[in-house]
């Protein structure tokens, strides 16, 4: 399965067919997110796949399917959840499909420990987009130093597209850092930034593979570049 390409092309979408997909998709998800080796094994992540008549929320879009995440608290929780549920993105749009995250679904079943959700579906308008389309941050306001993996990086999606992430590059070693809030009055209406740089470790991670390199992540105690002013430190990609 090609998880690569869609990063260049993919584009969320809040119109989507409403027809359900066939079940057995939704249970190959199912199977290709217990194959995803977790970004840190101790982060306990789960969920489910509702319909809209299971979901609450704001101006939510009319999709067939919602995948709601939740996870035991942890220091990275938020993180490895972007992480492992934007391979579930990728999927999807490698198989045709279409997906939105939503910070402002929630479950009608109030869960303490979840997180967010993602509509998918067939879209109903092309979910595709140019490479120039992407209305991102250049590279060197994210990054300090070179790493072929980090344009896949800089085009990950995020929440209001704060894009709040930095990398630094150190030799075979890639530090990541994330704003833990968006200022302002973003800050306000998003506050999900940790989950955000989860989403640009997945596409790190699979642009690596892409290239025949391994992925390793790992929180360093020491030997850390310190951080750009409003940044914190979030781990090291090896």
């Amino acid at each position: 399965m090609d998880l690569y390409s869609p990063i260049f092309t993919r584009a969320s979408t809040r119109k989507f067919d409403p027809s359900p997909l066939p079940k057995d998709i939704l249970s190959k998800l199912g199977d290709f997110l217990g194959e995803v080796k977790p970004l840190l094994p101790d982060v306990e992540l789960k969920h489910e796949i509702v319909s809209g008549r299971d979901v609450k929320g704001m101006a939510l879009p009319k999709a067939p399917h919602f995948l709601l995440i939740s996870g035991k608290k942890h220091p990275l929780r938020n993180t490895a959840a972007g992480y492992l549920y934007q391979h579930a993105e990728l999927w999807l749009y490698a198989q045709g499909y279409a997906t939105r995250w939503l910070a402002g679904v929630k479950p009608k079943e109030p869960d303490p420990d979840y997180i967010i959700g993602i509509a998918f579906g067939k879209p109903a308008e092309p979910a595709v987009r140019k490479t120039e389309e992407f209305k991102r941050k250049a590279m060197s306001e994210i990054t300090g130093g070179r790493d072929s993996r980090l344009e896949a990086a800089r085009l990950a999606p995020s929440g209001m597209n704060g894009q709040p992430w930095y990398f630094i590059v150190d030799g075979g070693k890639i530090h990541t850092y994330y704003k833990p809030n968006l200022g302002g009055l973003l800050s306000k209406m998003y506050n999900l930034t940790d989950l955000d740089v989860g989403i640009a470790l997945c596409h790190l991670a699979v642009a690596g593979e892409h290239e025949g390199r391994t992925f390793e992540f790992a929180v360093m105690e020491e030997g850390v570049p310190a951080p750009p002013s409003g940044f914190s430190y979030v781990g090291t990609v090896k």
